[in-house]
């Protein structure tokens, strides 16, 4: 049988119904898939689904598995006409075909339920992701592909032995190597041009001071790659422009400095008690001298009065102190404490936070002038360095504290 014929014949022999079991494979795929998105999607609200590179890997692995089917059947087929009647050989063929079916589908119920696992992981840590994947999925994607590329690779090549295209090849590659011709690779077709000695045929008529034109054609490679370049702009375009499914640099730019507000906020949040004496810095917010104020109430008004004019311990409004008054004085103080005259050390009570928090409260009280104020004690203390403007906000924030505001 020719091979036209055997090509022919072939084709007509090839049966369908591996293409409704793959339909139905791909079915049971993303069924799971949604179910495992679905079971997540209260507790996460980006899935794979969102991500154009889990949508690329997908079309490729269905592509690559219908690609396995087409050359299966063709095999098939095929090894039913140039075969013998040997039901054995028949049987050893057909149950390598089956063997090499079931692996790509089984290769993608098992990316199912691998990616099924990493939904549920990404609802309960967020692992690493690779182009915002998850890794997992994407490693267990990529094996995948690689597997349908050598089963694809091995089916292809015993496709074309049986359809008799490699002994073509050979054939041909015999009779040119008998009339000495090379025969063009693909660095030769890429860069195709016409030969010396044809030049006059591509001649034109334009003739500038004895310097003619030839009306060559672009190589090859270059009209791919601009081709290449008006498809890429076509789904560039749908993508980022039409859709709105990818972010444009400005849109990336102010998520990225939303992003950056957010982490310096959580690394403060964190670090709150990673302050001491040596780089404590004054707080002027409402709320962390309101929460000063409730812990001075609670932990030192007994000895300094509630309102700071002191009692035991001494006033903490005026200009006058033991131990000097800046924040960072103040912060050591309630920290160590000085037990020789009757102060407790609070490290162990209070955390890094708490005692940050009711030293700048304490900060607030001076020139408050409270009634009943006891007598100055210690040494005159006049601030460093303190700028007009942290002054004139220190002041306006106690008088709001004061006035319970």
């Amino acid at each position: 049988m020719k091979n036209g014929q055997l090509k022919a014949h072939t084709f007509s022999r090839l049966n369908f119904r591996p293409f409704l079991c793959l339909g139905l494979f791909s079915l049971i795929q993303i069924s799971s898939f949604a179910q495992a998105v679905t079971a997540s999607a209260k507790k996460e609200t980006s899935t794979m689904f969102s991500n154009p590179l889990f949508w690329a890997l997908a079309i490729v692995i269905v592509l690559l598995a219908i690609i396995i089917v087409v050359f299966t059947e063709l095999i098939k087929a095929a090894a039913h006409i140039r075969m013998d009647k040997n039901k054995d050989k028949k049987t050893d063929m057909s149950t390598v075909l089956k063997t090499l079916l079931m692996l790509c589908m089984f290769g993608l119920f098992s990316d199912s339920l691998m990616a099924q696992a990493a939904v549920a992981e990404v609802v309960e840590k967020a692992p690493e992701s690779i182009w915002g994947l998850n890794k997992y999925v994407f490693y267990i994607m990529m094996v995948i592909i690689g597997l349908e590329l050598i089963a694809s690779t091995m089916l292809y090549i015993m496709a074309m032995q049986l359809l008799g295209v490699s002994e073509r090849k050979r054939q041909v590659a015999a009779e040119l190597a008998k009339q000495h011709i090379k025969p063009v690779t693909l660095i030769e077709k890429l860069n195709a041009s016409v030969a010396l000695e044809k030049e006059a045929d591509i001649m034109l008529d334009h003739n500038y001071d004895g310097i003619k034109e030839l009306d060559n054609d672009l190589p090859p490679w270059w009209k791919y790659g601009f081709y290449f370049t008006i498809i890429f702009a076509v789904f560039y375009m749908a993508y980022f422009h039409i859709s709105g499914s990818g972010k444009l640099q400005l849109a990336e730019y102010e998520d990225q400095l939303a992003q950056g507000k957010l982490d310096v906020e959580n690394y403060r949040k964190k670090a709150a008690n990673l302050v001491d004496e040596n780089n404590v810095t004054e707080l002027t917010d409402v709320a962390s001298l309101e929460a000063g104020k409730l812990i001075f109430v609670s932990s030192c008004s007994a000895c300094h009065g509630a309102a700071g004019e002191g009692t035991v311990g001494p006033n903490l409004t005026d200009d006058y102190w033991l131990h000097k008054g800046g924040i960072k004085d103040i912060f050591k103080s309630v920290k160590f404490g000085w037990p020789e005259k009757g102060m407790k050390s609070w490290q162990q009570d209070l955390s890094s936070r708490q005692i940050h928090e009711v030293s700048s409260y304490i900060r607030t009280l001076h020139g408050t002038n409270p009634p009943k104020g006891k007598e100055k004690q210690g040494e005159l203390y006049t601030e460093e360095t303190t700028s007009d403007t942290t002054a004139i906000t220190v002041q306006d924030t106690a008088l709001l504290i004061q006035k319970g505001k």
